[in-house]
């Protein structure tokens, strides 16, 4: 039985001069009480509130026809070239730790080209961050971390520029009115108004299902039918893709099935979108064992093809599954009881029986460093060191963090 899962969401307004709404930065929250962001890793706070915000509470309900701010770090900037959120509805925030790198400039240039609007945020004027400015349309200035001299200074400097200003942390009227003078934009803070923890309820989504997703929207053969029946067997991703088409589509289109869905989504949000899946769900549990997962499947799904009279798919489902139980915290017979997989596979799992549990316990021991295994038939060590090698480069190149 499904067991929703209770989620909070931090909303705090954006005005302008005439104080009026003109957006929300939307914030971490772990609970309904502390309304300060948790100690949490930011790649996964910043994956959890994305995910919240398009996927359970909408972001039509959140923002309105306004954008949502939103906190990328440096993990995220570096790897959302392929963004599955609409640009019309978010503003992308960059934090003030992140390091300039050509890598970084990249990244910013490619997501100016497609239209972003971007933030810089809690800038304090550290000379290097200054590359960072010609990619900014707003800046976010922590007015209690700068003097009144810098203040005046960079504002003039900023202003000219084109750049839009906005002053974070605003707290009494006198500082409103200080930083309109010098001709801020934008204003946020207490004096306008607290973060509103916003609830909500969700579905638990199977951390399996999502890691499934997201390698076979990396496969270079992909079958979109396939990508539709993995999302169409899980009701929580079915709600959570269902629910962003619609809010971000034309109120005109309606939607038939979840492979409507997909084909409406597309493939480069997908790949967006799985990946952020898995970062916002597996905040206990480190990515390498992620990684392991899908490099067993690789591995196994490849001497399958070589060697075997078994359906490819079977053999990367054993190698997905071997880390089941240390990813779900539970014993794998426990796990495998309700999963209703097919006896070869249940007994590849639990015991590395049969011709599927050879491909796991090869991949094992190769892990292991043993040289003293029995090599299956038809293949040489060479041709398992290569098969090693390219699952290696497949768990890789799936973004997980």
């Amino acid at each position: 039985m499904n067991q929703y899962i209770d989620i909070y969401l931090g909303r705090q307004p954006i005005f302008n001069r005439k104080m009026n709404v003109i957006g929300y930065e939307l914030l971490f929250r772990g609970d309904a009480h502390n309304n300060s962001a948790q100690i949490l890793g930011g790649d996964t706070a910043s994956a959890e509130v994305m995910m919240n915000a398009f996927g359970e509470f909408g972001i039509k309900d959140l923002v309105g026809r306004h954008r949502g701010f939103i906190n990328f770090t440096e993990g995220l900037l570096l790897r959302e070239n392929q963004s599955f959120f609409p640009k019309d509805k978010v503003v992308i925030e960059v934090l003030e730790d992140v390091k300039v790198t050509p890598v970084l400039i990249e990244s910013l240039e490619k997501l100016k080209q497609k239209g972003f609007l971007i933030a810089l945020d809690d800038y304090v004027f550290n000379p290097e961050l200054l590359p960072l400015e010609r990619f900014a349309d707003i800046i976010k200035v922590e007015i209690h971390e700068v003097g009144p001299k810098q203040l005046i200074e960079h504002s003039k400097r900023l202003r000219a520029q084109g750049i839009k200003l906005l002053a974070e942390k605003v707290e009494t009227r006198e500082q409103f009115e200080y930083c309109a003078k010098l001709g801020f934009d934008y204003f946020q803070g207490y004096f306008f108004a607290k973060p509103q923890i916003i609830a909500g309820r969700r579905l638990p989504t199977a951390k399996l299902t999502v890691l499934e997703l997201l390698s076979n929207v990396y496969d270079p053969e992909v079958d979109m039918h396939k990508l539709s029946d993995i999302v169409g067997r899980d009701v929580a991703l079915s709600q959570k893709l269902l629910k962003f088409v619609a809010d971000t589509g034309s109120e005109n289109v309606h939607i038939h099935s979840i492979h409507d869905a997909v084909l409406r989504f597309g493939l480069n949000r997908l790949k967006s979108w799985a990946s952020m899946l898995v970062l916002a769900g597996v905040d206990d549990k480190p990515l390498e064992l992620l990684k392991t997962s899908l490099l067993h499947a690789k591995f196994c799904e490849l001497y399958g093809e070589k060697v075997s009279r078994h359906a490819k798919e079977s053999f990367f489902t054993v190698g997905l599954f071997s880390c089941l139980d240390a990813v779900m915290d539970t014993e794998m017979k426990t796990l495998l009881e309700k999963l209703h997989l097919d006896e070869s596979i249940c007994k590849a799992l639990l015991a590395e029986q049969g011709e599927l549990g050879l491909a796991l316990k090869t991949v094992r021991a190769m892990e292991q460093g043993q040289t003293g295994f029995d090599l299956p038939q038809g293949l040489t060590p060479n041709m398992l060191s290569e098969m090693y090698v390219q699952s290696m480069h497949f768990a890789e190149s799936i973004k997980l963090g």
